[in-house]
């Protein structure tokens, strides 16, 4: 959940995969589940970003992998930090929804795993705009001003997401 310049992005992974890893975006957001559905998809984020550098076959996709992973990971560990902080629990590994869209894409190869990366890093990343966006009404404002500075990143990830898959996402 393809997207982050000022490398502050949690989403995603958004921004993650094949059915939207934001998911918590349209329940009721406490500052928990905020916590938690963020890091599952920054983690999830970092780990096909992963992926990608190993199994996408364009230059444009790897590059974009690794653009991920180095925002993703640095927003990651600013949430975990502040998460701890407020004493709200953070995962440290991976659900079975995440796990499972990993293992999904890592089925695929070539120009196949290319494209379908590509698609879900839009998705994700739309999804994960979502989140962030209701999390900067926050009645804490600590996790209020992240979300807030983390959100034109995430935007920034779902243009390159859509220039990637405007490029790659072709092959289904």
């Amino acid at each position: 959940m393809r997207i982050l310049t000022g490398g502050l992005c949690v989403a995603a992974a958004a921004l993650c995969v094949s059915g939207g890893v934001a998911m918590g975006a349209d329940k009721g957001l406490t500052d928990q589940s905020f916590v938690k559905q963020a890091a599952l998809d920054g983690m999830t984020e970092v780990e096909l970003g992963n992926v990608a550098a190993e199994k996408a076959a364009s230059d444009d996709a790897k590059t974009f992998a690794a653009h991920m992973v180095k925002d993703h990971s640095k927003a990651n560990d600013e949430l975990a930090t502040l998460a701890k902080s407020k004493n709200l629990k953070v995962p440290t590994q991976l659900d079975v929804k995440h796990r499972a869209m990993i293992d999904a894409l890592k089925m695929k190869s070539g120009a196949s795993f290319d494209a379908a990366y590509a698609k879900n890093m839009v998705s994700d990343h739309n999804k994960a705009i979502s989140l962030f966006t209701k999390e900067t009404q926050s009645s804490d404002p600590d996790l209020a001003a992240f979300a807030t500075k983390t959100l034109p990143v995430l935007k920034e990830h779902k243009k390159m997401a859509d220039a990637l898959n405007a490029k790659v996402g072709k092959t289904s």
